[in-house]
């Protein structure tokens, strides 16, 4: 294993001319850059990738004072950014396709389980509502209105009927008489429809 100071100077030597050199710092990093391009596989161009890692240790190597500064922690630090370019890169050609991290879990016999959602299947609650009201009401508006109102978390029946009597004249008290006879109605169809 080579230590800092060792890469520093190989690093230096490298800049000087020294193949042996070079390719013993692109070895020391090569495990670190293939773990990675594997780690991010569906976010880069895993070949790609590790050819620019590759190629920014030979820029690294050119623009490196010994005195600065430490020479891995300068790779490391250009790797990671380059890292983030080529994802972000990535990302915006994928325009339109999202990554999704999937929910998972190990199971006891060291397979890992995981939960696939199909949004297709799924359909929005107030679609099926909507679709309960329009059966319930079958045609009648004023059943659709007060089936509405049946709906709103503040819904009293006597607003309502006040509401229908603003709207459609007639007394109160009839409205009301309606609405309680509609949500029979409704609970008797919904009680044999389960």
């Amino acid at each position: 294993m080579v230590n800092k100071q060792q890469l520093n100077t190989m690093a230096i030597a490298a800049r000087n001319g020294d193949d042996a050199a070079l390719w013993e710092v692109k070895a020391h990093f090569q495990k670190m850059i293939h773990s990675l391009s594997e780690a991010n596989r569906n976010r880069v161009k895993q070949e790609h990738f590790e050819e620019q890692c590759f190629d920014l240790i030979d820029e690294t190597i050119m623009d490196f004072d010994g005195t600065l500064g430490d020479f891995s922690q300068l790779v490391v630090h250009n790797i990671k950014r380059r890292l983030g370019r080529t994802k972000k890169r990535h990302s915006v050609k994928c325009k339109g396709i999202e990554t999704v991290s999937l929910p998972c879990r190990e199971s006891e016999d060291g397979f890992v389980e995981m939960e696939f959602v199909d949004d297709l299947a799924i359909v929005d609650d107030n679609f099926l509502t909507k679709e309960k009201i329009t059966s319930l009401a079958a045609g009648d508006q004023r059943k659709m209105r007060v089936l509405t109102f049946m709906i709103d978390p503040g819904y009293s029946e006597s607003s309502t009927a006040r509401l229908l009597a603003q709207q459609d004249g007639k007394n109160v008290d009839t409205h009301r008489k309606f609405i309680q006879r509609l949500r029979k109605d409704c609970q008797k169809v919904l009680a044999h429809a389960i």
